[in-house]
């Protein structure tokens, strides 16, 4: 629990005053990780039986490949790796200037996640050939010409983080600077993900007008401390149990339908809504959006986001909780009402989207323009656009008249949900 406060406490920091102190924090948080994988890829294509690690990296395994769930995890992974579908992106963009470059600042960020990617997993890899390698020195049930053996005691997801890389860090010369160096790289990572993913949530509960009264940081800090009060269940005894649970379940679905109504609202919503954000994208950027971005935002985008969400349904039972046994026989026992609960937990955001869809909404809280009369927050979407000619824009946001107090232009918050 502590511990726990103290993360949140930090997090708390790094977001009090919105994006005017998380701004500055990133450039310490974002870059550190950086210089500490390069470091450790160097020492782990050093270490003894490194090559095992490549080559079980490299290989592929097409019986793997078969199963709906690996690609359904997989593309989960790199949606939230890049911020697709959760907000974030949104939110930090919707302080940005009007005519940045949003193009360029999109590719950018796709090859750097992309790459980022490929790098960790010539450091993990390895780091876990070596490990195999010292383990079946001293245990002659560990092969050290496979890494089987790891997944089979547990050594794979949360435990491959925070048990077989620790090992691995303890038995390579001179551990307490290697393993000083992966605490603050494993800090930077998860302190980075969090208030960037806390800073959207309270840039929409501010946008919606919850707490107007309230100062930002008073704002923050009771986003902070309930999430804080959530987060307590995860450090009980059984907290592994409700992690998996939670990180299986809760962005099984929602981020896929999320992102596909994204592509929905800018291409098949109204015919003029791409063509009037494709004209503006020029005009802002110098930057002409030429017809295979279009054809893969009307066509590819939405069909590969429809299979994901068939593959995410059709695994009904995606943490196998029907098979799991208890220790040590097995790795972990789920109840069959788990497999209920998770489908609940998944279902709901898409749930409420649909109820919000569909309800009108007041006059004064219209998004697309004043005095405008939406049927539905779904018209409203698309309609920001079209708004957005009329707004002076003089009106573009920016990380200082954020510190005072966000901007409600709406025909901005149309920018930012267009890309």
């Amino acid at each position: 629990c502590i511990a726990l406060a103290v993360a949140w406490v930090l997090v708390y920091l790094c977001i009090v005053n919105g994006i005017k102190t998380s701004g500055k924090v990133v450039y310490v948080t974002a870059t550190l990780p950086y210089v500490a994988l390069f470091a450790f890829l160097v020492r782990a294509l050093t270490l003894d039986n490194a090559s095992l690690g490549i080559q079980f990296l490299i290989a592929p395994d097409f019986s793997e490949l078969a199963r709906p769930y690996v690609w359904g995890r997989a593309a989960t992974q790199v949606f939230y790796s890049l911020g697709v579908g959760v907000g974030s992106l949104v939110a930090y963009a919707s302080y940005g200037e009007r005519h940045s470059d949003y193009t360029c600042d999109a590719v950018t960020v796709s090859l750097t996640d992309t790459g980022t990617s490929i790098l960790a997993s010539f450091v993990v890899f390895p780091v876990l050939g070596f490990l195999a390698h010292e383990l079946s020195g001293v245990n002659p049930c560990f092969k050290g010409d496979s890494l089987g053996s790891l997944s089979d005691i547990g050594l794979q997801g949360t435990g491959l983080t925070f048990i077989a890389l620790p090992i691995a860090i303890s038995r390579m010369p001179g551990a307490f600077f290697w393993a000083i160096l992966f605490l603050l790289m494993m800090f930077c990572l998860g302190i980075d993900s969090e208030f960037a993913i806390v800073e959207s949530v309270v840039t929409v509960l501010a946008d919606a007008g919850v707490g107007h009264s309230w100062p930002r940081p008073a704002l923050s800090g009771v986003v902070c401390l309930v999430s804080y009060v959530i987060g307590l269940v995860f450090v009980t005894r059984g907290g592994i149990y409700w992690f998996q649970f939670f990180d299986t379940y809760a962005s099984l679905v929602a981020m896929f339908v999320v992102t596909g109504m994204e592509c929905f609202g800018l291409m098949w919503f109204r015919s003029e809504t791409w063509r009037k954000f494709a004209t503006r994208t020029k005009e802002w950027t110098g930057r002409e959006l030429k017809a295979p971005l279009k054809a893969s935002w009307k066509f590819v985008c939405p069909i590969l986001v429809v299979l994901l969400i068939v593959l995410s349904v059709v695994t009904v039972d995606p943490m196998d909780s029907s098979n799991s046994r208890r220790f040590p026989q097995g790795t972990g026992y789920y109840p069959a009402w788990s497999i209920w609960l998770g489908w609940i937990m998944a279902l709901l955001p898409i749930l409420l989207l649909l109820i919000f869809a569909v309800l009108p909404l007041p006059p004064d809280s219209d998004p697309a323009a004043e005095g405008a009369k939406c049927p539905s927050i779904a018209a409203a979407v698309a309609s920001t656009i079209e708004t957005e000619e009329a707004v002076d824009s003089s009106h573009s946001r920016s990380a200082c008249s954020a510190a005072k107090g966000r901007n409600k232009d709406a025909a901005e918050d149309a920018n930012v949900l267009s890309i």
